[in-house]
């Protein structure tokens, strides 16, 4: 077995190779070539008379890294994380209000979208001979019943339909910026008001989102809800996009300091 002495003479520090027994074993010093006796089995009366070794073997590899110091971006991200619950909740019920102020900012910076119409009758047959009324333009149709127009402005728009087999219809179309805005229209009612209640409903659903993340910041847990909850939280938009933006922040700090959470580290302590 493989073992580590030191030269009586020179002191020079060496490795060596000796059978395990009690037997006692000369070597010579590869440095200065004194020759002297070792052990390879460590015997305390033998002390200042001969020369030990100890049993040399690689290097205890690492197990786990240092481990780093907390810091309180996790905290930073939790209180963020509620602003972005409090203005989601808040929005949530103020809907049709956040709508209009939020994409009256995204046409105001020159967003734009594009919206398809696909009209029916009450039997789910498609209307091609309809005359869509946009801004005092009308709208062409394509194909199956859907009438397309390009470059709109973010918000709540107006839309009027004649027909010759219907009243006359008027209908509000939410505009999305970044997404082409799809509306199914079903001639029936006079006029189709824009239902805020589905909005509101999943702007209340991306808060939650939010607030779990938040949970999870302030207990230093589950860093993959923590991580899930503010990416989600993005969509909770809030009024004039503040709570995307906060989100996003959240986001990155979280991401920064995920190794301060419990669950970041697979390791044990030892």
């Amino acid at each position: 077995m493989k073992g580590r002495t030191t030269c009586p003479e020179c002191k020079k520090e060496f490795i060596l190779d000796l059978p395990k027994d009690d037997k006692r074993h000369q070597v010579i010093c590869p440095e200065c070539g004194n020759k002297f006796d070792v052990f390879a089995k460590y015997d305390k009366n033998r002390k200042g008379q001969e020369c030990t070794w100890e049993e040399h073997g690689e290097p205890r590899k690492t197990i786990l890294s240092a481990t780093k110091p907390k810091t309180n971006k996790p905290m930073i991200a939790a209180i963020i994380l509620i602003c972005v619950f409090a203005i989601g909740f808040a929005t949530s019920f103020f809907s049709e209000e956040f709508i209009e102020s939020t994409l009256d900012v995204a046409a105001n910076v020159g967003l734009t979208s594009d919206v398809e119409i696909y009209l029916t009758n009450k039997t789910n047959l498609t209307i091609e001979d309809a005359n869509i009324t946009w801004d005092g333009q009308i709208i062409p149709h394509k194909q199956d019943g859907i009438y397309y127009k390009g470059n709109v402005k973010p918000g709540i728009q107006t839309i009027e339909i004649t027909t010759a087999d219907y009243k006359n219809q008027i209908v509000e179309i939410l505009v999305t910026p970044f997404f082409k805005s799809e509306k199914k229209i079903k001639l029936a009612a006079d006029k189709i008001y824009f239902d805020n209640i589905g909005c509101s409903i999943i702007i209340a659903i991306f808060t939650v989102f939010a607030l779990f993340a938040m949970i999870a910041c302030l207990k230093r847990q589950n860093v993959d809800v923590a991580i899930a909850g503010s990416f989600f939280g993005i969509f909770s938009f809030g009024f004039f996009f503040i709570g995307s933006i906060l989100s996003i922040i959240a986001f990155f700090i979280i991401m920064k300091s995920r190794d301060e959470f419990k669950d970041a580290k697979k390791g044990k302590h030892f």
